[in-house]
C-alpha cells in the first residue's frame, strides 16, 4: 500500500505458494482500522496452513494485551519446533 518492499500490493497472495511450508501464524485485531479485518482474511484463505488468530478486544498495537500474549504464544510455539 505504501510502495514498500513488495513489487504490488497483491505479491504476498499471488506468490504464497513460495513461503507455505513455512510455519506462521497470523494475529490480527478484531478493531485494528490500520490492517483491516479482511486482509489478514484474505491471507488466510490463501495460506490455510497458517493459523489465524483474532483476538476480540484488541486493535493493532503489539502493546496491547491481547495482540501481546498472542505473538508470544506463536514464538513459543516457534521455539519448540
Amino acid at each position: 500500500m505504501n510502495k514498500g518492499f513488495f513489487s504490488s500490493d497483491a505479491q504476498l497472495l499471488e506468490q504464497v505458494d513460495k513461503i507455505r511450508q513455512i510455519p506462521a501464524v497470523i494475529v490480527q485485531g478484531r478493531y485494528d482500522v490500520v490492517c483491516p479485518m479482511v486482509s489478514a482474511w484474505d491471507l488466510h484463505r490463501a495460506w490455510p496452513e497458517a493459523e489465524l488468530i483474532v483476538v476480540a478486544d484488541a486493535g493493532h498495537s503489539m502493546t496491547e494485551p491481547g495482540i501481546r500474549s498472542a505473538l508470544i504464544n506463536a514464538t513459543d510455539q516457534f521455539a519448540a519446533l
